[in-house]
């Protein structure tokens, strides 16, 4: 299993830096929501990593398919709380950590 992460240069660099080999850049939406659906078709992905900007900008339709992913599961990172990152730790592991 691998992590992908797909998301601007700026947000794919320190990625890459750290090991990651499957990045990947997108300039505009539509290439974003392209390498998504090529990243969850890939049964190699194991972890998908978004900003939690981009995640925002999505379709809300992919958002949800994304959300209920469970392989690969999709984590959305950035500033902002994630109400639905909290959910999925806790289905995952049964405590709220942000208690």
């Amino acid at each position: 299993m691998e992590i992908a992460v797909i998301g601007t240069s700026s947000s794919v660099t320190g990625f890459c830096l750290a090991g990651i080999k499957s990045s990947h850049c997108a300039a505009n939406e539509e290439e974003l929501i392209n390498k998504i659906n090529e990243a969850m078709a890939n049964p190699e992905v194991g972890i998908l990593v978004l900003t939690q900007a981009d995640y925002n900008n999505l379709p809300k339709r992919l958002q949800e398919q994304l959300s209920d992913s469970v392989s690969p599961t999709v984590i959305a990172i950035g500033t902002e709380q994630s109400q639905e990152m909290r959910e999925k730790i806790k289905r995952a592991i049964g405590v709220d950590l942000w208690k």
